[in-house]
């Protein structure tokens, strides 16, 4: 799969064009190689028409010669060179500023987990790992709302900064993977212990429900 059937009427030869020298940005051009290999192209580079400088598309374009490509899908802009250069800033800012909703990115991503199917994402599963251990700590804080008003009998509120408890080696993480309304149900019955460390409220259920059903 190279350009997409939807643009392939704006391919044109890859060597008219070139990276606009003042172009600052550094993308990664091994990530942009992989979605062009599972996905094709699918929306045109922008390029300044007259000196085929290209304004938008830089990475893109140097995946495609790297990949072989002999063809890329453009997007003509007749500006000047003012003009051009104010348009890559901009795009390059404004793709800077965006951020994610993460604990909806996980979600979207864990659904292709259970398929065990992350191809052509660029996310993979170190990243969604991330994002839940993240995730994990969230829903710590939700399921446990009264942590700062709960008697501790001396104990020590494992989610304030500076404090650790518990041995910081020989330790194991586990993630898991929950629709919306899994994940509410997860919330309630850990919020149901009132513990204050989290590890302690799941193991609480586990042991709870281990003695319900051996008894």
């Amino acid at each position: 799969m190279k350009i997409r059937a939807e643009i392939k009427k704006l391919a044109s030869p890859i060597d008219n064009f070139k990276p606009h020298p003042r172009n600052v940005r550094q993308g990664d051009v091994g990530a942009i190689s992989i979605s062009l290999e599972a996905h094709g192209q699918y929306k045109p580079i922008l390029v300044q028409k007259g000196t085929g400088h290209i304004i938008a598309g830089n990475h893109t374009w140097q995946a495609a010669k790297a990949l072989g490509w002999k063809e890329i899908a453009v997007q003509e802009l007749e500006v000047d060179d003012d003009k051009a250069l104010r348009i890559l800033l901009a795009d390059n800012r404004t793709t800077d500023l965006a951020t994610y909703d993460e604990a909806a990115l996980a979600e979207v991503l864990s659904e292709f987990a259970r398929g065990f199917d992350m191809d052509g994402l660029i996310f993979d599963q170190d990243d969604l790992d991330d994002l839940l251990r993240r995730e994990q700590f969230n829903l710590t804080l939700q399921a446990v709302p009264l942590l700062a008003n709960a008697p501790r009998d001396g104990g020590v509120n494992p989610l304030e900064e500076g404090k650790q408890t518990g041995p910081k080696d020989n330790t194991k993480t586990a993630a898991f993977f929950f629709e919306p309304a899994e994940f509410e149900e997860v919330r309630q019955a850990l919020a149901m212990t009132e513990c204050e460390n989290k590890n302690d409220a799941l193991l609480k259920v586990v042991r709870e429900w281990r003695e319900n059903k051996i008894g």
